[in-house]
């Protein structure tokens, strides 16, 4: 899909003027790589002014700033993702998982925010960047299974019938192996095309005004992807471990 406006940031690119690389999959790369080198100069900016703070003799060094910061800012994403993700795992699997689930949520927001940011196109409305994505999500599910889940992992899979087994393990696999990617994929993939689809349109049809429902659309959904996709796999973490100490925990 070509950026509806005529203007593209990729075009400054060597390789920008061939038309095979924005119909292509060269903008995907560039784009992805864009969100990950700003997203690593954020974190690096923000954890510098933490270990700035945490410098700080006695109290002070848990004083809020003044004004939203850097780091400030930080905190408060960390800790609605913590928060997020605390209601379906106990304190010590948060922070275990708290490295993917965080990344997966800030970077899928990144890439679905470029749809509005003038001259790029959002890595996410490629399908082939969200299977990616899927697939991590799959093999964590799979590899928490396997080496927490134990025996209920398992049992989950092949069902409480021996005779059954087959049958069900067939279902549950096809589940887990095909329509839980798809569903990511599909859902992140659809969401984010047509968003940006309609908001290119509108853009180029009207360009003052109008696009400002359109714009201010494309960043709730831009939020709601991310959240959705964080929270559905911090979701099939929870389903693949054991689930009795974490209810003992809530009981008391």
């Amino acid at each position: 899909m070509l950026i509806a406006s005529g203007f593209s940031w990729f075009h400054l690119l060597p390789m920008g003027e061939d038309p095979s690389f924005l119909d292509g999959h060269g903008y995907v790369l560039f784009s992805a790589w864009f969100v990950c080198l700003s997203i690593l100069a954020f974190a690096f900016v923000a954890r510098s002014a933490l270990m700035s703070v945490l410098e700080r003799d006695g109290l002070g060094r848990y004083e809020a700033d003044e004004s939203m910061t850097i780091r400030t800012f930080a905190e408060l994403l960390v800790t609605a993702i913590m928060g997020m993700m605390s209601n379906l795992l106990e304190r010590d699997q948060v922070k275990r998982y708290l490295p993917l689930v965080g990344a997966l949520a800030i970077y899928i927001f990144c890439c679905n925010i470029l749809a509005i940011v003038p001259g790029f196109q959002p890595p996410t409305d490629n399908i082939n960047t969200n299977i990616g994505m899927a697939l991590i999500s799959l093999v964590t599910y799979w590899a928490v299974g396997i080496l927490f889940g134990g025996r209920e992992f398992w049992a989950h899979i092949t069902g409480p019938v021996p005779l059954l087994m087959p049958l069900i393990a067939a279902i549950e696999l096809f589940g887990l192996v095909i329509i839980r990617p798809a569903t990511l994929t599909i859902r992140l993939t659809a969401n984010i095309f047509g968003d940006h689809t309609v908001y290119n349109i509108m853009s180029g049809l009207v360009p003052v005004v109008v696009p400002v429902p359109f714009l201010a659309l494309a960043t709730i959904v831009s939020l709601i992807q991310a959240f959705v996709f964080a929270l559905l796999t911090t979701i099939y973490i929870s389903l693949s471990l054991p689930h009795g100490h974490h209810d003992d925990d809530h009981a008391h």
